[in-house]
């Protein structure tokens, strides 16, 4: 089931992200990411109290996954998906990104972006099957650039890294049905 995140649920989110976040174990260069930091508190309760972050849960309540964006203007940002490994590749990223879609045309803006791994089968790949496109650099918007140039700084570029966006706007037909 989707719902709309509450601030009950940020020990749990965070947790989820945590063991998600193991796959990277997978890939010796990003390793690294397996021990590194989750969302904070505060960015969490942010994106709860602007109503931009949403979680999967089974029938017994638990979380299988999650993720928040930021608006930017006319750009929705998704700044952090996960899956918990339990519940990886049934779904729930994809009940995740159909959600924030739907979101971004109901809020009226022109595109949901990204940054990713671009040659990370679950990163890039999977959200091109989901129909985002990689942004060339020249077209980055200052705040991609800006994402982009941070995540540089953070050591984050030890594999190549794209922003992406899907476009939304008229002419495209409504996406999914809305959260409980």
């Amino acid at each position: 089931m989707l719902y709309a995140t509450d601030s009950r649920d940020i020990d749990e989110l965070q947790r989820v992200e945590a063991v998600a976040a193991r796959r990277f174990l997978a890939v010796p260069e990003l390793a690294f990411l397996a021990s590194a930091g989750v969302t904070d508190r505060q960015t969490h309760a942010a994106a709860i109290e602007n109503k931009l972050a949403w979680k999967v849960t089974g029938n017994d309540g638990r979380i299988h996954g999650f993720c928040y964006c930021e608006r930017h203007e006319d750009t929705l940002y998704l700044a952090e998906i996960s899956t918990h490994p339990d519940f990886q590749r049934q779904g729930v990223g994809a009940m995740l990104l159909a959600e924030v879609k739907r979101m971004g045309q109901l809020l009226g803006v022109s595109q949901i972006t990204l940054t990713t791994y671009r040659d990370v089968s679950w990163n890039a790949p999977w959200y091109g099957r989901h129909g985002f496109v990689v942004i060339d650099d020249a077209a980055l918007t200052p705040m991609l650039a800006r994402c982009l140039a941070h995540q540089r700084d953070e050591g984050l570029m030890v594999l190549p890294r794209c922003a992406m966006r899907y476009l939304l706007g008229e002419g495209k037909p409504p996406i999914g049905k809305p959260f409980l």
